[in-house]
């Protein structure tokens, strides 16, 4: 944090103390600096006065110079105004420290498909020409149930997409959906993803091709 946004703060905090200061440093009496001065008093010295640009020093601190020793303030006007040297303390530079985050974990929705083919599946849903990528997917995946039957002896992924759902209402009556689709998901030695649409029977699993 710059070292004036912290003079500010501590100021701020200090006129809080004392509500009955006026608004306008311009206004206030003697006693109001000594109120203001009494309440920071812990604070001012841990302040880096020699670390703030000259501009800084006019806009922010000067308004508020009465709550500083005389020496000090002295030795801030001669630092920017002249070569002379000063005797105030310098405080070293603030050591700003800059934490680490712990890698995110992100847990793994499916074991049988990644999120490349996650955002394909969406893309066919979506009848898009252009596939989403992993970073512009417009839908979160959500494991409703956990299982998984392996095609012996290939690495074969297969599933399939039905809009109008499993009622058995429907058991037996065929109805069109250009929407369905079933699929294989390119996958080891599977170089590329295969779909294919269907019309369904609603209320069934079985798809005519």
């Amino acid at each position: 944090m710059e070292e004036v946004k912290i003079w500010n703060y501590v100021i701020k905090w200090g006129i809080s103390k004392n509500s009955s200061l006026p608004s306008d440093p311009e206004d206030w009496s003697r006693e109001n600096f000594i109120a203001l001065k009494t309440a920071l008093q812990n604070y001012l010295p841990h302040i880096r006065y020699f670390q703030m640009p000259g501009k800084v020093i006019i806009n922010n601190l000067q308004p508020y110079q009465k709550i500083l020793e005389k020496n000090p303030w002295k030795d801030i006007m001669k630092k920017y105004m002249t070569d002379e040297p000063i005797s105030s303390a310098v405080l070293p530079p603030r050591i700003i420290s800059k934490p680490t985050l712990p890698n995110r974990i992100v847990e793994q929705f499916s074991n049988s498909i990644n999120e490349a083919h996650a955002a394909e599946i969406t893309s066919w849903v979506d009848m898009k020409d252009n596939l989403y990528s992993v970073t512009n997917n417009p839908y979160d995946f959500k494991l409703l149930l956990r299982g998984s039957r392996l095609v012996i002896c290939t690495d074969e992924i297969l599933g399939g997409y039905n809009p109008i759902g499993w009622d058995k209402q429907y058991d037996g009556k065929y109805m069109n959906c250009k929407e369905s689709f079933i699929f294989t998901l390119k996958n080891g030695s599977i170089q590329n993803s295969i779909l294919s649409h269907n019309n369904c029977w609603a209320g069934d699993t079985r798809c005519l091709k």
